[in-house]
């Protein structure tokens, strides 16, 4: 992969998960907790796939990207461990939300995730704390 590809692909992976936040908080306020978990989950997963794009890796699986993250980011301290749960528990909600029926989530605790998610990928206005 050469560096202009490369590039290409963490614009597009950063762009994707710019969108995934907008989408997220469009469905919190909407009251569409379950959505609003789906689209912050795939806000981190593409801002993950982003960032092992940079590095020249192209995963595609939740589950590698994931086990990357977590390799690569988390145990090294280059992400806090506290993006490492909040990956973990928007993973796990996203299943839930997705495939069981009549799951509830709190929309205090969605809102304090939003606001993680948006951090972690920049999404506020600030840079990114792991890019």
């Amino acid at each position: 992969m050469n560096n202009q590809h490369r590039k290409e692909l963490v614009d597009y992976w950063l762009e994707r998960a710019g969108d995934s936040v907008k989408s997220s908080e469009s469905e919190l306020q909407a009251g569409r907790l379950a959505f609003a978990i789906n689209r912050m989950y795939y806000a981190l997963f593409y801002a993950v796939t982003a960032s092992l794009a940079a590095q020249g890796k192209k995963l595609g699986k939740h589950s590698a990207v994931r086990a990357a993250f977590h390799r690569d980011f988390v145990r090294k301290g280059k992400v806090h461990k506290s993006y490492g749960r909040l990956y973990d528990e928007l993973f796990n909600a996203r299943q839930q939300g997705d495939y069981l029926p009549l799951v509830k989530f709190d929309r205090a605790v969605v809102k304090s995730q939003l606001s993680e998610v948006k951090r972690f990928t920049g999404s506020t206005g600030a840079s990114s704390v792991w890019l």
